[in-house]
């Protein structure tokens, strides 16, 4: 059955395309999916593997966005259409003498009627896959569920020439879809709860623990926002990802859940914010009054110094990866302790170790490589937050942990925690953990 739809024509380059308006259920029911079509069985490898579809990111999270979010927006869908099968009628030619002012453009404003052959979606595969699982799969999907089958989505629609030019743009326009970095997703989400609690930690207006601040007569930003990483003169105390990293392990003890926007495609409510901000707050300000803190604060500019110092007792704090196992590990250490250790006593402690990491240190190939280099892996993190927690309560920790704690630190060390001691060089043989704080 044709279709005809308002549109605009244009040009780039060689490829003339044309602008429409479908509504989601028009799209679901005349346009493909490149996996579903004829030719796809026999494209080669790379092709199928490029227009191949990840159904768990459909289903995980495009899903629940259209069908729970009603603020939901997508980008133009890229849609090819067999040579021949559309027919494009400017409005010169359908309507009489047009005012002089509008006769230049009125030439790529008109109607477009697509009249034949299947339509492949060359770019936006899976939202056009989400659309149809909404739009056919139910109530159980999210309370918008109804209403998206409805909404109108732009559709650029481009001539099909030959399988070459076909390939070419579906290759550029796919390697040219740059995602977002990470930093840029924690300063521009309006749904991850997460996101929304660790920025109020840098807002002025709220007096929050990283907002920028006075120091020496200049304005001071203790937080990196535009990158994940810190340049080796930097000033900078931390990064948002490190800080956003910190949210979700503060809020977790905390009992929050669903503040991932992958959880939940809609934001917490004001209040539960409200709350959950003044949660992770107060953390941060018993854990900036710490000595490694205080004096980068008062004076930023020892920061690069301690930072880049293995031998200086500080010189983990001032890291990223060192601030996530922090406190990380003061997490650990109160879930251990059932109660019996509250967090300004769990403070106090890990104020007394020694961060630094010269080749003899037990943070050494944990979070710290023997080139000196940060491991920053979700592994390595974890690992040293239990060294942290053990450090802090080991009277807490259970046996076994303790135990599985010793295997992975001299495993990730080097070293064989089941091997025969006599079967061993002294230096082959696993050590010890480190003697806990004398508490």
């Amino acid at each position: 059955m044709a279709i005809t739809r308002p549109a605009l024509r244009g040009t780039m380059g060689s490829t003339t395309y044309y602008e429409i308006t479908m509504t989601a259920r028009e799209l679901t029911n005349s346009v493909r999916p490149a996996r579903e079509t004829d030719s796809w069985a026999s494209a080669s490898i790379d092709e199928r593997i490029q227009r191949d579809v990840n159904r768990s990111r459909v289903m995980s999270t495009i899903v629940p966005y259209l069908a729970q979010h009603p603020d939901r927006f997508f980008g133009s869908f890229i849609v090819l259409v067999p040579k021949g099968a559309v027919e494009f009628e400017p409005l010169t030619d359908l309507v009489g003498k047009l005012p002089a002012a509008y006769r230049s453009s009125s030439d790529n404003i008109g109607y477009l009627t697509i009249d034949k052959g299947e339509l492949i979606a060359l770019d936006g595969q899976h939202r056009l896959l989400a659309f149809r699982e909404v739009i056919q799969g139910g109530t159980n999907l999210g309370p918008l569920w109804s209403e998206v089958g409805d909404d109108e989505v732009c559709v650029l629609l481009i001539e099909e020439e030959s399988a070459q030019k076909t390939r070419r743009i579906f290759n550029k326009v796919n390697r040219h879809a740059k995602p977002t970095g990470r930093s840029d997703n924690i300063i521009t989400s309006e749904d991850d709860g997460y996101a929304l609690v660790t920025r109020r930690l840098l807002d002025s207006d709220l007096d929050a623990p990283f907002a920028t601040r006075t120091v020496n007569d200049q304005q001071y930003e203790p937080v990196n926002w535009t990158s994940n990483t810190l340049q080796q003169k930097s000033w900078k105390l931390t990064t948002i990802s490190a800080l956003y990293e910190s949210v979700q392990d503060i809020l977790s003890y905390e009992g929050y859940k669903g503040f991932s926007e992958k959880e939940s495609p809609i934001a917490p409510d004001e209040d539960t914010l409200d709350t959950a901000y003044e949660k992770a707050a107060a953390w941060w300000e018993d854990i900036l009054a710490m000595d490694a803190y205080k004096s980068a604060l008062k004076d930023p500019s020892t920061i690069p110094n301690v930072r880049f110092d293995s031998d200086d007792p500080h010189t983990l704090l001032m890291r990223p990866v060192g601030q996530i196992a922090l406190v990380k590990g003061l997490v650990y250490a109160l879930n251990a302790s059932n109660g019996d250790l509250t967090r300004a006593e769990a403070v106090r402690r890990v104020n007394m170790l020694d961060y630094s990491c010269p080749p003899s240190s037990m943070w050494r190939d944990t979070i710290v490589r023997a080139d000196g280099r940060m491991v920053a892996r979700k592994e390595a993190y974890d690992l040293a937050a239990r060294l942290i927690a053990y450090m802090i309560g080991a009277d807490h920790m259970a046996e076994e942990s303790k135990q599985r704690l010793w295997e992975d630190w001299n495993k990730a060390r080097g070293k064989d925690p089941h091997a025969e001691l006599d079967e061993l060089e002294e230096h082959e043989q696993p050590e010890d953990l480190p003697e806990p704080l004398a508490v």
